[in-house]
């Protein structure tokens, strides 16, 4: 079962000690352009959703995606 969180630092994907970098450019953000996904993410919540990359200090990213309400859907920790 999927579900929606509050913030991309709630998930449990988010490894101890990391931290983002400070802006600007820590954070892009780009439209979701996979229509499979962005119907899956349609029938959690509707409204506009987005694909965030989050620079973290150590040189990793946090992905996720973002509703326009706040809520964050497959966060992931990514090797950059």
């Amino acid at each position: 079962m999927l579900k929606l969180l509050n913030s991309w630092r709630e998930s449990s994907a988010v490894p101890p000690g990391w931290a983002p970098c400070d802006p600007p450019g820590a954070v892009t953000k780009r439209p979701v352009k996979n229509s499979k996904v962005l119907a899956l993410l349609q029938s959690l919540l509707p409204g506009r959703w987005r694909k965030v990359y989050h620079r973290g200090r150590d040189g990793t990213e946090m992905h996720y995606f973002q509703h326009a309400s706040g809520k964050v859907a497959f966060a992931k920790h990514k090797l950059r």
